[in-house]
């Protein structure tokens, strides 16, 4: 048996002439496994054989262990080598042991089976991901507020967030207990974008943890939220600096949303001005993305949305002109406000929940005309 392993350069050579190396990635290509040595008779045996199952199963194999499964990817012999090419890219710093046993070639070696072990080198790299803003961006909170967006300009990891979340209030004191202690996945698809929610428990009155602990927010008091940069990017990397974000605690808000009380601007016919709607409070930054839309003659309008300054005014922006005639805005039960109250209902505790996106939303319209 012909026995070697490669250093931090991914290649070795055998007794028997038989030459591993690990090829870096390319712009168009990824990091891939090529063995050299191997005679002309063989390679024109292996060019009609599919890139994966027989007989590359038996000849050759890449693995993260000696007795792991195979890595999946496609294997190929070349005028001068066969290669094999992962199906997704090897991670960086990381063992995968290769193995070749040739005497499964057209023409068998003296010494059959050969290993090596290969590595692509670690890339140090320094922390680059940051808090990009922190949602509401309202500096004033009502004291029920119910949840924080913390949004990072390159996506994070898979941790929760509370470990590495400080609320600590104008004393230098750190409030306990203030955000909801689940181990849940809160982020957006692109792991870009974290929920934080204050315990609903504590919020809600009449609900024990709020007797027994009152709100994390109080009237008139101030606050610092402090977000640790042990908290971890997709790259397993730390935050590049801690972040904090000062806002003060006003009165709660406990009534339902009032439709009534939004201020529709209509835009021109003719043009592709911007439709403007202005809320006299807050509204979540999250729903007001997908729990308003605009419609004519029961046909949805597409266009693009745009939030304001405090999270109190939404524009749409349609893609073809806007015509003359009557339109209505559409907008869900799902929509809040900063406090978790809904369209006609303050919040409830048991209303905490994720939206079902199996059962269709209650529909609330707002009728209006573009001249």
């Amino acid at each position: 048996m012909g026995a070697f392993a490669c250093g931090r350069d991914g290649s070795s050579e055998a007794a028997d002439g038989i030459h591993v190396s690990l090829v870096p990635p390319a712009p168009t290509r990824r990091a891939r496994v090529v063995v050299t040595g191997v005679d002309r008779p063989s390679l024109n045996a292996l060019r009609a054989a599919s890139p994966s199952g027989a007989p590359w199963d038996s000849l050759f194999r890449v693995g993260v262990a000696t007795d792991a499964p195979a890595v999946a990817g496609r294997y190929v012999a070349t005028d001068t080598s066969l290669e094999f090419e992962p199906l997704f890219p090897l991670d960086a710093g990381r063992d995968y042991f290769v193995r070749v046993d040739l005497k499964h070639l057209a023409t068998p070696r003296a010494q059959p089976l050969v290993t090596a072990v290969v590595r692509l080198p670690k890339e140090e790299r320094a922390p680059s991901t940051t808090v990009a803003r922190i949602l509401p961006t309202n500096p004033d909170l009502p004291e029920n507020q119910l949840r924080i967006y913390i949004e990072f300009s390159a996506p994070m990891s898979r941790q929760s967030g509370v470990d590495f979340v400080h609320l600590v209030d104008d004393r230098g004191k750190e409030v306990q207990h203030a955000f909801l202690p689940l181990d849940a996945d809160f982020w957006n698809p692109d792991h870009t974008r974290y929920t934080l929610f204050l315990d609903p428990g504590r919020v809600k009155r009449g609900i024990l943890p709020n007797e027994q602990m009152g709100r994390p927010l109080k009237a008139g008091r101030a606050y610092m939220l402090v977000i640790d940069s042990a908290w971890r990017d997709a790259n397993g990397l730390p935050l590049a600096k801690p972040f904090r974000y000062q806002f003060r605690a006003g009165a709660a808000v406990e009534q339902g949303i009032n439709l009534t009380s939004w201020r529709v601007s209509p835009p021109r016919a003719g043009t592709r001005d911007t439709l403007a709607i202005a809320f006299p409070r807050s509204l979540d930054h999250g729903l007001l993305q997908r729990a308003i839309g605009v419609e004519r003659n029961g046909q949805p309008i597409q266009g693009d949305i745009s939030i304001g300054a405090a999270e109190k005014q939404w524009g749409f922006t349609p893609r073809e002109s806007w015509r003359s005639g009557d339109y209505r805005l559409i907008v869900l039960s799902i929509l809040e406000d900063v406090a978790g109250n809904r369209v006609g209902r303050p919040f409830e505790v048991d209303m905490f929940e994720r939206v079902d996106s199996t059962v269709l939303p209650e529909r609330h319209t707002i009728p209006f005309k573009i001249r």
